[in-house]
């Protein structure tokens, strides 16, 4: 299943900065630390469209991570500001889909190089751990 018409397909952009915690003794950052800023760039992706993790959780519903897929283009180093781009891919019967790009960004805000680009794949659980389907306002309805 694609996106449904009127279904809102809003790119987020969410900005952070790599820690020290985030790199190697070489001011590299470490590929695993790319989750956690994709997770962030999500959390945000989905607080804009009307629905955070805690909305959800008080429904008794979950997003599960069923796949995570990362490339790497050019290293992160300590200190870079990232910036993310998070867009829905693809809304599934209980999934949703998400493709995500990490762009190196100057003070001012300026786009450098791509960085990463990844996709998540999440199923929609409910209370008792079982898929449950993805209406087009799932987004718009939580707070």
């Amino acid at each position: 299943m694609g996106i449904p018409e009127g279904f809102r397909t809003h790119v987020g952009v969410h900005r952070l900065r790599v820690r020290y915690a985030d790199t190697d003794q070489m001011g590299v950052a470490y590929h695993g630390a790319y989750i956690p800023w994709i997770e962030e760039g999500r959390t945000e992706w989905m607080r804009e469209q009307g629905r955070s993790y805690r909305s959800m959780e008080e429904e008794g519903l979950a997003l599960a991570v069923t796949s995570v897929e990362i490339q790497y283009h050019v290293s992160a180093r300590y200190d870079d500001w990232i910036e993310i781009e998070t867009r829905l891919e693809k809304l599934g019967k209980a999934s949703i889909s998400l493709a995500y790009r990490l762009f190196r960004v100057d003070p001012e805000g300026k786009r450098g190089p791509l960085l990463a680009s990844a996709r998540t794949r999440l199923a929609l659980l409910g209370p008792r751990g079982r898929p449950v389907r993805v209406e087009k306002e799932f987004f718009s309805s939580g707070n």
